[in-house]
């Protein structure tokens, strides 16, 4: 199965090409909601569990609460679009027992995001967070192959799968 991540030909990657396209990482705002929004509406937020049917005011209280109650942070991701420089995505993070590091428990990407988006949101996150806080992430198969992206850019490291889940999960953590 190939990942829609894969580039054809690309072996080697550079941070400095990577960025070199204006990505903004930030604390979440409550303005963003209305992207949310716009992603609930073409059916993007489903895996989070959002039940479908929801009017603007009540996705708004629905989005908030589960921001609130999954995460001790919350980042959105903007970048260049066909629609402007607008929020591509949001990321999720918690605490890990007694704060050793953040784990980040979601990564949303919007509609809107395209592949190449999705690569320099993801790498300019992990690299902005790495200089902030220790921290790890966990992919299913599906999501993998962004994390080895990340990899590839000297930014981050796998350090092994767990299987407690049923399934592997492949674990990283940022350098």
């Amino acid at each position: 199965v190939q990942s829609s991540f894969a580039m054809k030909g690309k072996k080697n990657w550079r941070l400095s090409k990577t960025l070199g396209r204006q990505i903004e990482v930030r604390p979440i705002e409550a303005d963003d909601v209305k992207y949310a929004w716009a992603a609930y509406r073409k059916g993007e937020l489903s895996a989070m569990g959002f039940v479908e049917g929801l009017e603007a005011p009540q996705f708004k209280d629905a989005f908030e609460a589960y921001v609130l109650l999954n995460a001790r942070a919350a980042w959105t991701i903007s970048a260049q679009t066909r629609n402007g420089f607008v929020p591509i995505g949001f990321v999720l993070g918690d605490w890990a027992p007694q704060g050793a590091f953040m784990m980040i428990v979601g990564i949303s990407w919007f509609p809107w995001a395209s592949r190449r988006n999705i690569v320099e949101g993801t790498v300019a996150f992990f690299n902005s967070i790495r200089k902030e806080i220790n921290c790890m992430g966990f992919a299913s198969r599906e999501h993998k192959r962004i994390y080895d992206v990340c990899c590839m850019h000297g930014i981050m490291n796998r350090v092994g799968t767990s299987l407690r889940t049923g399934q592997p999960i492949a674990v990283y953590e940022v350098r």
